[in-house]
């Protein structure tokens, strides 16, 4: 049976979450046809959003582009915005947060040794509450796994760090933006969803049944309505550039 393609018309950047490698995009990826690329998050130096978008802002497309950001890459786009991005046309965030989600389990977090645990006889019944959802596959718990214990730990336990102390920024952007909302998201809140709307004055809300891990555990719906999404980006953009 051959799979249906989702056609993107618009070159996509993608930043992972606290992972940081992209890895986990691809069940995500293969069902987008169209342009796009991954930038993962450095695994040496500083890991604090400012940081972080210094080194991403050098790896940028010099054509027009859409920035898609997955849970805690959310904080590195507000410092994007912050300079001068002329080809950036519209944000996408997914399952993402603007200021420190559950501080009762990044309390927790950080003092564990967590590349150790992943590994952990009981882990997958952690990560499937909490990230990947009930019906996550054997295939994603492996690559999960793999991904998580490949990376350094001083680069989780700063990610987390960073998290814990994370607050809704003071600047307003009117730059066009959807927010996908994982409706079983056990992490982040809808309440902290909807704080988006008190940074981002031209946000819009797409809601999607699935957990923390929305991209991963719903690849198919999920590519399908960021196709959606960028349509709505790209609209919002060409009516504002013709109004000048």
């Amino acid at each position: 049976m051959q799979r249906t393609r989702i056609v993107v018309i618009t070159k996509l950047v993608l930043l992972p979450g606290m992972d940081g490698t992209g890895e986990l995009f691809e069940a995500f990826l293969s069902n987008i046809d169209e342009d796009y690329i991954v930038i993962p998050l450095p695994q040496t130096g500083s890991q604090d959003h400012v940081s972080l978008a210094k080194v991403i802002k050098e790896q940028l497309p010099t054509q027009d582009y859409i920035l898609l950001a997955e849970s805690f890459a959310g904080g590195i786009i507000a410092e994007l915005l912050k300079q001068n991005n002329p080809y950036l046309k519209g944000v996408i965030f997914i399952a993402s947060f603007l200021s420190s989600p559950n501080q009762f389990l990044l309390s927790i977090a950080k003092r564990l040794p967590i590349k150790a645990l992943a590994s952990a006889p009981l882990s997958t019944i952690f990560y499937k509450f909490l990230l990947l959802g009930h019906g996550a596959s054997k295939e994603l718990l492996s690559k999960f796994v793999t991904v998580t214990k490949s990376i350094p730990d001083f680069v989780l336990k700063s990610r987390l760090d960073v998290m814990s102390k994370q607050r809704l920024p003071a600047t307003t952007f009117d730059m066009p933006a959807i927010y996908l909302q994982a409706l079983s998201d056990r992490l982040i809140s809808s309440q902290q969803g909807r704080e988006f709307s008190k940074v981002f004055t031209n946000i819009k809300y797409i809601e999607i049944e699935g957990p923390h891990f929305i991209l991963q555990a719903q690849p198919k719906e999920s590519a399908r309505l960021i196709t959606a999404a960028i349509t709505l980006i790209l609209k919002d953009t060409h009516l504002k550039e013709n109004r000048y």
